[in-house]
């Protein structure tokens, strides 16, 4: 095999599974990890980690005032988790158009989005009462577990939304594909395990798109 051919490996399989086929196609030659491609992924994460943090900086002061009934940082990790989410139920459809937009908006954008360093200074001035509050250390304790409660919460419930419509995406997504597929026209080995692999456990979603079809 010349070094000039390209393996197709199927994106979504057991690192097992790809050997196997790379061993079938190239007899002799072991599966390495090759740095190719590796510009565009740095580019998308530089653009995307500077969108991240201008989109943190600005959501951050707008919940910021004085009477906020609800600490502004939750706001950013809601917002971060929540595309984190829809992300990960779309990590197919990403890689499709490019493996370095996926890396972009995963790494990039939501971890420039949520923090974690700030959360956790946020718990540590409730425990230790940086503000200097007249109340017991019982209350500084009680502030800080609700600030690391209700961050935890928040962000794992968004992510689980983000989930949910990340599901209905990808669904319709892989609908309007088939539809507008013609008969015998080949597609890639990605959009074929997209349109034969559901990963949320229901197959028509939550707003049943199969059933939607068949009113056109």
């Amino acid at each position: 095999m010349s070094s000039s051919e390209v393996v197709s490996v199927p994106v979504e399989e057991p690192i097992e599974a790809v050997e196997e086929l790379y061993e079938e196609q190239a007899p002799g030659h072991s599966l390495k990890p090759v740095c190719i491609f590796i510009g565009p992924v740095i580019l998308s994460l530089v653009c995307f980690s500077m969108v991240g943090v201008l989109v943190r900086v600005h959501v951050n002061r707008l919940f910021s005032y004085p009477g906020v009934p609800v600490f502004g940082l939750i706001w950013v990790q809601i917002l971060g988790c929540f595309i984190m989410g829809m992300a990960m139920r779309l990590k197919g459809v990403l890689l499709s158009y490019s493996p370095a937009l996926n890396t972009g908006i995963t790494t990039g954008l939501c971890g420039s989005i949520t923090t974690f360093s700030s959360w956790q200074l946020l718990v540590f001035q409730e425990l230790f009462n940086t503000p200097r509050s007249d109340h017991s250390q019982f209350r500084n304790f009680l502030g800080g577990m609700s600030v690391l409660a209700t961050e935890l919460g928040c962000s794992v419930a968004a992510i689980r939304l983000g989930q949910m419509i990340g599901d209905e995406v990808r669904i319709a997504y892989n609908y309007l594909l088939a539809r507008n597929t013609p008969a015998g026209t080949q597609i890639s080995k990605v959009e074929t395990a997209m349109l034969s692999a559901e990963t949320s456990g229901r197959r028509d979603g939550w707003l049943a798109w199969d059933k939607w079809a068949k009113c056109d």
